[in-house]
């Protein structure tokens, strides 16, 4: 008879696979190939429901951890017809072999996805290329995630913004949050990038959201669209957080005088903006893919908030599905399961009665649950170790299925794995994407000695998932993906 461990090892497996479709699904050339068409005299967006005519030169700019690939497959759809491209992109992006004859010209920056004196001298260049188009040009820009680190222009000392992008990030600050302080500091961000377009050309931006709910003031900070932020909304962020003391003099005084950047309507009216891969795309491919053997459930695209209560919400989610497989669920489980995705999906939460129908109709097919969520839960940062949002995420998982399954024992009946992983390859400042979490995980660890809440407390899951030793490896390594729309959560449920 199989154990745990080897049910778990399989299903292990299984859950990489789901992964790397979701991943797969928003490869920058495969959305970009889908987006556009282009016949000589006019590009054609969305399946041509958008049309533009180029009666002069096409430029490209680009600035994002997906955008190389993104721009090469431009280029090929625009077949000659590209006149300049310059991407900024993350130190170590793989350069394709056909880059070899392209136009594209590739800069790298922001190194562990930190602004840098290279983002700055890449920007620049970035803009002198917008200094050069004329009326009857296109420019298309890429977004993608990382875009905020590689497109940086700060109006206060590079390393006053970045000390206070730490501060804010150290706090549980979220990436709007981020993202609307960035944009107070920049010249470039909160749309002022086309405040430095010369002339009247048309402008297209196709973006990969890495964003909840796809927000483009928000997406690398905005610089293609107006910035609505109220003038003081910048400095009540880090008053928020109560540092405003530690930051900077010249990040307080740039705060204090912030006006945001809303341009004129004629300056906005030529600019396109096109969300073309998200959360919800790369999801959607890995329900397909799940739906061949599991019961498969897309429950949100919007996880937000700190890494201990998306944990509680996920705990409450197995007792929860586990109890409707036993036929021992209860009101009480329900609505405690109702309040804490409420706070970590917001509005209503999950919709718990959808997935009610979804676990009676696995469970008269006598198939196993596999659920997928994705968003970008926060970590409030108080230890000295070493990991990211998502290993940090599997590992409280793991903590609370063990809790729970000591409250409840009829959870020894159910097979449970849960996978957080970013789809860019890269947690933190570790070669790991995420890692695994199950309920047995506190067990094997305290058994080799190793306290996993210890762990939890130093922010340190990098370092706890690389000394434990469960047969197999619990952190999962596929470096740079070349794409990002935040990260990929799976769950599976599975009757013994």
């Amino acid at each position: 008879m199989c154990s745990e461990f080897d049910r778990l090892a399989e299903m292990k497996k299984y859950v990489v696979k789901v992964f790397e479709e979701c991943v797969k699904s928003v490869s920058p050339r495969n959305i970009v190939r889908n987006t556009l068409r282009f016949d000589s005299k006019k590009l054609f967006v969305n399946d041509d429901s958008s049309e533009y005519s180029v009666p002069g030169d096409v430029y490209l700019v680009g600035f994002g951890k997906a955008v190389l690939n993104m721009a090469l497959e431009v280029e090929n759809i625009l077949n000659g017809r590209l006149k300049e491209a310059v991407v900024s992109v993350p130190f170590g992006t793989q350069r394709p072999s056909s880059l070899q004859n392209s136009k594209v010209r590739v800069m790298e920056a922001a190194r562990n996805n930190m602004p840098d004196r290279q983002s700055v001298e890449n920007t620049d260049r970035i803009t002198g290329t917008l200094a050069r188009l004329g009326r009857h040009d296109l420019l298309i820009v890429l977004i993608s995630g990382g875009g905020s680190a590689l497109l940086c222009s700060p109006t206060v000392p590079l390393h006053d913004k970045i000390l206070a992008t730490n501060l804010l990030s150290s706090g549980g600050a979220s990436i709007e949050q981020l993202n609307t302080v960035r944009k107070a500091l920049s010249r470039v961000k909160g749309g002022r990038l086309i405040g430095l377009v010369r002339g009247e050309c048309t402008v297209i931006s196709l973006i990969l959201s890495d964003v909840v709910g796809d927000p483009l003031t928000a997406i690398a900070s905005g610089p293609t669209v107006p910035n609505d932020d109220p003038d003081c909304l910048p400095i009540g962020i880090v008053d928020r957080f109560g540092l405003r003391d530690k930051m900077p003099k010249t990040v307080i005084d740039a705060l204090l005088r912030n006006e945001s950047f809303n341009g004129t309507s004629a300056r906005f009216d030529r600019v396109h903006n096109y969300v073309i891969g998200n959360n919800a795309v790369a999801l959607r491919a890995g329900i397909e893919y799940a739906s061949r053997d599991f019961k498969a459930v897309l429950v949100t695209t919007s996880l937000h908030g700190d890494v201990a209560l998306v944990a509680t919400f996920y705990s409450d989610l197995v007792t929860y599905v586990c109890g409707l497989y036993a036929c021992t669920t209860d009101g009480k489980r329900k609505d405690q399961l109702k309040i804490t995705s409420s706070s970590v999906v917001g509005g209503g939460g999950v919709d718990v009665e959808g997935l009610t129908n979804s676990v009676v109709e696995a469970s008269s097919e006598g198939r196993g649950l596999c659920i997928l969520s994705g968003g970008e839960p926060t970590v409030m940062v108080r230890g000295s170790g070493l990991g990211g949002r998502n290993q940090e995420l599997a590992l409280r998982v793991s903590l609370a299925l063990g809790a729970a399954r000591r409250r409840d024992d009829g959870l020894h009946r159910f097979d449970v794995l849960f996978f957080s992983g970013g789809t860019d390859g890269i947690d933190g400042p570790t070669d790991a994407c995420g890692a695994f979490g199950y309920p047995a995980l506190e067990d094997v660890a305290l058994s080799q000695g190793l306290d996993p809440s210890r762990y939890v407390n130093n922010n340190d899951s990098y370092g706890f998932y690389s000394s434990l030793d469960c047969g197999g490896d619990d952190l999962l390594k596929i470096g740079h993906t070349g794409t990002n729309v935040m990260d990929v959560h799976v769950l599976i449920i599975k009757p013994k």
